[in-house]
C-alpha cells in the first residue's frame, strides 16, 4: 500500500451513484471516474448485485481486465453471491471481488478515495472466528486476531461483534465499551515499522537531512557515532544524497537512545519546524511535556499494542 491513488480507473455503474447521500457526493463520484490515469495500479468497478446479474446485465468498460477489483453492493439473496465470479469471468473471487450489504460503502469508498491515502479509511468489516477482517479504502483485505487487538482482545466474543462502522470510514465504535479503533492502530498490530515506512516517505528529503543532522548535534554525536551506520552512509543521509530508510531509521534511533517511536515522533516535530520556520541552521530542540503533535498515523500507532501481530488477506 501506498499514499498514491490505488486505483488507475473507477466506474461507478447504474444504480451505484444511487448509494450516495446527496448531489455533492455524487459530484466527487463523478470526478474519481474522470481522473483516469496510466500505470501499474488495478482498476475498480463499483456496481450493485442486481444489476451485475440482471438479464441485461452491465456493459462493462474496455479497459476492465484481469487485475480489476469489484466492490458489490448486495441487494439480492445471499445464495445469488456465487454467481458473482462467474458472470464477471473472475479466476481468483476472493482477491478481486468484494461484496457488503450496507449500500453506505459506497459512500465510504468515496471518501476514503479523497484522503491523502485511501487506506485511512474503512470500507467495511466482519468478524471471522477469532479474527476482525477490515476492508480498507484501497480494497486490501485485513485480517486482525482479536486477541492482539488493544482493549478489544479483552472483549467477550458477543462484545467484539457488536461494533458499528463510522458513517465516514474513519474508524470502527465498540459503542458497549466507547472504544475507536482506526486502520493506523489496527495496520501497527500487524507490523509495527509498517507506519513508519509510511510516515517517511511523506517527508521531503531536504527537511529529513536537516532534522536528522540536527538531532544528532544536540546530543553531541560525531558521524561515527551512530552503531549500525557508518559515518559515509550518515555523512550521505545528512546530505539528502540518499533517503531515510526504517532500517537506517531503526540504526539512527538506537544512536540517540531513542525508539523507532520516539524517533519518528521527534523527527516529525523538527520537519514541522523547519517547514514553518524556514530554518537553515541548527537551533536548540526541547522535548514537549505534553504529546507530541506528530501525524495521526504514528499517534494513533504510540497507543497501540506494538507487539501484536496478524497477517494481510492475499490480493
Amino acid at each position: 500500500m501506498s499514499d498514491a491513488r490505488p486505483f488507475s480507473h473507477i466506474a461507478f455503474f447504474g444504480m451505484a451513484k444511487d448509494c450516495l447521500p446527496d448531489a455533492g457526493f455524487r459530484a466527487l463520484a463523478k470526478q474519481l471516474s474522470a481522473a483516469a490515469q496510466a500505470g501499474p495500479s488495478p482498476s475498480l468497478v463499483v456496481a450493485l448485485a442486481s444489476e451485475l446479474l440482471g438479464r441485461d446485465g452491465l456493459r462493462l468498460p474496455d479497459w476492465v481486465d484481469t487485475d480489476t477489483r469489484y466492490l458489490v453492493v448486495l441487494d439480492v439473496p445471499e445464495q445469488a453471491v456465487l454467481r458473482l465470479a462467474s458472470t464477471l469471468r473472475l479466476h481468483k473471487p476472493d482477491r478481486r471481488l468484494q461484496v457488503c450489504r450496507d449500500p453506505s460503502v459506497v459512500k465510504r469508498l468515496v471518501i476514503a478515495l479523497k484522503r491523502p491515502a485511501a487506506w485511512e479509511g474503512i470500507l467495511d468489516a466482519y468478524v471471522l472466528e477469532d479474527s476482525l477482517v477490515v476492508v480498507l479504502g484501497d480494497m486490501s483485505v485485513w485480517r486482525f486476531p482479536v486477541g492482539r487487538l488493544p482493549k478489544v482482545g479483552r472483549f467477550e466474543p458477543a462484545e467484539v461483534r457488536r461494533f458499528e462502522i463510522d458513517s465516514a470510514g474513519s474508524c470502527l465504535h465498540w459503542p458497549d465499551r466507547d472504544v475507536h479503533m482506526g486502520p493506523s492502530q489496527m495496520l501497527q498490530a500487524v507490523d509495527p515499522v509498517y507506519l513508519a515506512e509510511v510516515e517517511i516517505r511523506r517527508y521531503e528529503m531536504e527537511n529529513v537531512s536537516q532534522a536528522l543532522r540536527h538531532m544528532r548535534h544536540d546530543r553531541r554525536l560525531k558521524q561515527t557515532e551512530i552503531p549500525g551506520l557508518s559515518e559515509r552512509h550518515v555523512r550521505r543521509l545528512e546530505r539528502e544524497e540518499i533517503r531515510l530508510t526504517v532500517d537506517a531509521a531503526n540504526k539512527f534511533a538506537r544512536g540517540l537512545e531513542l525508539t523507532l517511536s520516539e524517533f519518528l515522533d521527534e523527527l516529525s516535530e523538527r520537519i514541522t519546524g523547519l517547514r514553518e520556520d524556514g530554518m537553515t541552521k541548527a537551533t536548540p530542540w526541547l522535548p514537549r511535556t505534553t504529546t507530541p503533535t506528530s501525524s495521526p498515523a504514528i499517534r494513533s500507532a504510540r497507543s497501540s499494542n506494538r507487539t501484536a501481530a496478524g497477517s494481510p488477506e492475499p490480493r
